[in-house]
């Protein structure tokens, strides 16, 4: 069972470097590295040609897309180039820890019905150190507890974002069925959205390990900044699950927690209307002074 590793990347090349060895570093080596390049200069070009190429124990294969692709495009570019059983994305600027593959991969060979498996994260800063209780604070945060290892609804995870938005190991084919490409849909959410298409109707697995480290603080992997986030993932709970998982206490919790900047999104975008039915949904407090002020947004949304 062969695996592929696809990193899109974007005028980061020194970050694509480490996201590399740390492929490179696997306990468990991968059988093909594709790398989709959105640069505007040819600086990544240069590195993957007359460094990476040379130095990788695995075959790497390299595009640089001109014009770029950005995002959505890119990802879905290379995810139907992968070739082989097992395809893991890795954003250009996030690392894998040495046993990540090795791990994930074994619950997908032993069990054919899950689709996809994921670890635990660290944070990390800029600099690559990690941050303080990162790994505690943020896997409780999306649910990543010990009594929940194992398998688990893929739509109830990609729901209240127990899946990560990258760096966990999927069965290629799936993916490819779904694509990435999602014709705009979820905006800027499209790990999100893609992660809840893969989970419809399917078994997702978590170890309960530390798989891989997400760096903060870095700009979108588009080339723009994020415009509608929160917004676009209440959008689509709200309108693809069904009415008995929108009860759900999790997902139920999940949605109020993104309201809030989700309405900021929607009046920032000069969608008035959505606005005025999520700030009087059963979702939200309007009688609050967040509540007062998104009311005052909507006459005055600058």
């Amino acid at each position: 069972m062969k695996t592929t590793v696809i990193i899109p990347s974007y005028n980061r090349p020194e970050f694509l470097q480490e996201a590399i060895k740390s492929v490179w570093a696997q306990t468990c080596l991968p059988d093909e590295i594709i790398i989709g390049d959105d640069s505007n200069n040819d600086d990544t070009e240069r590195l993957v040609n007359e460094t990476l190429i040379e130095k990788s124990p695995v075959p790497i294969k390299y595009f640089h897309h001109k014009p770029a692709l950005k995002q959505t495009k890119n990802v879905d570019f290379l995810m139907m180039e992968a070739s082989f059983d097992f395809l893991l994305l890795l954003h250009d600027d996030d690392l894998l820890m040495p046993n990540c593959i090795e791990l994930l991969k074994e619950p997908l060979i032993k069990h054919p019905k899950v689709v996809a498996s994921f670890g635990n994260q660290y944070l990390i800063k800029e600099d690559g150190s990690i941050i303080k209780d990162s790994d505690k604070h943020l896997n409780e945060k999306y649910y990543r507890t010990p009594n929940r290892a194992g398998f688990v609804n893929g739509q109830w995870a990609a729901s209240v974002q127990m899946l990560p938005n990258n760096a966990f190991l999927m069965r290629t084919k799936e993916a490819q069925q779904i694509r990435y490409y999602d014709e705009g849909r979820a905006g800027d959410a499209v790990d999100f959205y893609f992660g809840f298409r893969l989970g419809k109707d399917r078994l997702f697995f978590w170890v309960n390990e530390v798989t891989s480290k997400y760096r903060v603080g870095q700009p979108s992997i588009t080339g723009s900044g994020s415009v509608e986030f929160m917004s676009c993932i209440v959008k689509i709970l709200f309108e693809d699950l069904p009415p008995k998982k929108l009860k759900s206490l999790a997902i139920n919790k999940k949605i109020r927690d993104l309201m809030n900047p989700a309405i900021s999104e929607v009046i920032r975008g000069g969608d008035k209307k959505t606005a005025i039915k999520w700030i009087f949904s059963s979702y939200y407090n309007v009688l609050t002074f967040r509540g007062f002020k998104r009311l005052l947004m909507i006459i005055n949304p600058f």
